[in-house]
């Protein structure tokens, strides 16, 4: 998820010629001038990327230039893909989510993953792109979601990390009778709803069935007349209640500033709202924990974010299999992504130099088992259903419909749940 994104960036081709690095061995005879299209599908933090990963191509391939084509990947990724799918014009490269695998690989258009890529990457990351015991594409980088929450205003009103809802009702209670905003959030975007909303069902309900979307599918389950399912997108309507006057006007870039200005306690996100925030020099003052479920056993989410995955029918299989190698064997430039990007490494024993504040709080989870794998619910429920859901919560959240009308809506829509 996710999600963040809601800026679409277009790249133009850059071509640039140096030597050669070790993983590319010129001959002495012209060589062919090759150009490698890429459908990048990005969210907001991932921007520029796409010139950091040029600078080193140009380096070990002189004779190969990248053709960018840069989308959100929340709400243009999807369109944009499935229409070069249908007009037979695949890009060489595919840069989306862990989660964007299972949909591409029942097109038929991305290729298996040579095994020894994969040999530094951990398992539960290589988990989240195998099917049937291969690999249909690279992990490169995970964040983490749940609530991030500011500490020094918790320690001021003497505030815990909640378990229960009821818990979380009494620091809500607390921070408004002291004039403090429990909340940041924006829902001017479609996706941050849908996000949420995954959040809240990954801990309530996949959690307890990783195949309720199987369910759901067949008509053994349903939005509508479940309990659980409902009181999922109730908690986005607990958060809107409990935001900022204006939240459904509010875009993320805003969101994240007035967060990282102390205009709220709290933020239902994922890492990527810190990368333009001022963390280094407030090392201390962020925490993150899961939302609340109803049962009081929630885990903080893990998200296998960028996934490199290749066309089954480029022309230039070789040279792609070299530049996924140098993005995984080039910590250097590992380390500038996953610091400008603010996210985890996926690959065993490495670490970017700069330090996320949250990091702390993070391990805690996983070294209590207490973490789940967003893949678990989305790829039982693909994004395009969830964003396409999510549109019809917001007019809810803007009271122009009812929350009934919302989970009929998602009953009548249960056929574009799953990628067929």
């Amino acid at each position: 998820m996710k999600r963040a994104g809601s800026i679409v960036f277009m790249a133009g081709i850059i071509c640039m010629m140096s030597a050669c690095g070790n993983l590319y061995s010129q001959s002495n005879e012209e060589t062919e001038d090759i150009c490698l299209s890429v459908l990048a599908g990005q969210s907001t933090p991932d921007a520029g990327i796409e010139d950091m990963i040029d600078e080193k191509v140009a380096e070990i391939l002189p004779n190969v230039r990248l053709e960018w084509e840069c989308v959100d990947w929340g709400d243009n990724f999807d369109a944009e893909l499935n229409a070069r799918f249908a007009a037979g014009d695949i890009p060489d490269i595919i840069i989306g989510k862990a989660q964007d695998v299972t949909h591409n690989y029942l097109t038929g258009n991305i290729a298996p993953i040579a095994p020894e890529l994969l040999e530094d990457i951990e398992d539960t990351a290589k988990d989240t792109v195998t099917i049937d015991g291969t690999a249909y594409g690279i992990p490169y980088n995970l964040w983490y979601q749940g609530v991030i929450y500011n500490k020094e205003i918790f320690k001021q009103y003497g505030l815990g990390v909640p378990k229960t809802r009821e818990e979380l009702d009494n620091i809500v209670e607390v921070l408004k009778a002291n004039g403090v905003v429990p909340f940041a959030s924006h829902f001017q975007e479609n996706w941050s709803a849908g996000n949420m909303t995954m959040q809240f069902m990954l801990n309530d309900i996949f959690a307890k069935d990783a195949t309720w979307g199987d369910a759901f599918r067949s008509g053994r389950e349903n939005f509508l007349g479940n309990e659980v399912a409902a009181s999922c997108m109730e908690c986005s309507r607990y958060v809107l209640e409990n935001s900022f006057e204006d939240a459904l006007a509010v875009d993320q870039a805003v969101c994240d500033n007035r967060f990282d200005n102390g205009e709220a306690a709290m933020y239902v996100t994922g890492t990527w709202s810190l990368q333009f925030a001022n963390q280094y020099e407030k090392s201390d003052t962020y925490g993150i924990f899961p939302y609340p479920n109803l049962t009081g056993d929630a885990k903080l989410i893990r998200e296998t974010n960028m996934t490199f995955m290749k066309s089954a029918d480029t022309q230039y299989p070789d040279e792609i299999d070299q530049i996924f190698q140098m993005l995984l064997s080039d910590e250097e430039l590992m380390g500038e992504i996953l610091n400008y990007t603010q996210t985890f490494s996926v690959k065993k024993g490495y670490t970017a130099d700069s330090q996320s504040p949250l990091l702390k709080d993070i391990k805690a989870y996983e070294d209590s088992g207490q973490m789940i794998e967003a893949t678990v619910g989305n790829t039982q429920l693909i994004w395009f259903f969830q964003n396409d859901v999510a549109e019809q919560e917001l007019l809810w959240l803007q009271k122009k419909q009812t929350l009934e009308d919302v989970l009929t809506y998602a009953d009548e829509h249960r056929s574009e749940s799953m990628t067929e």
